[in-house]
């Protein structure tokens, strides 16, 4: 269609994300529905999308590995649950988290017990 803009899609499927760095800017970009992330020695970073693109849908993050990940929102004004805007998220290993972006400022999450 002409002048309509086509958001990007996110991938329905299983995503295998290896996670970089521990800040929110070296963070590896989610790109799945579902994201199966794998951890270095010690903590690395992932970064969920933005709202804008997908918005309100579910992300899913599980971490296989033996080391926790570190979850950021999509930007330093977007909060995960309670915690200060733009700080990180952990899912342990063998833990799996759900993120739903529900406004411009606020990502809601649940963790697997």
């Amino acid at each position: 269609m002409s002048g309509v803009t086509q958001l990007p899609q996110i991938n329905g499927g299983v995503d295998s994300v290896t996670a970089v760095g521990t800040t929110l800017s070296g963070g590896a970009a989610l790109t799945g529905a579902v994201n199966l992330v794998t951890t270095a020695g010690g903590q690395t970073a992932v970064v969920l999308p933005l709202k804008g693109d997908y918005p309100s849908q579910p992300i899913v993050v599980h971490v296989p590995t033996a080391t926790t990940a570190l979850v950021f929102p999509p930007s330093t004004s977007v909060a995960i649950n309670q915690i200060a805007a733009g700080s990180s998220f952990s899912v342990a290993q063998g833990k799996t988290a759900t993120f739903i972006q529900v406004s411009a400022t606020q990502i809601i999450s649940t963790l697997s017990a």
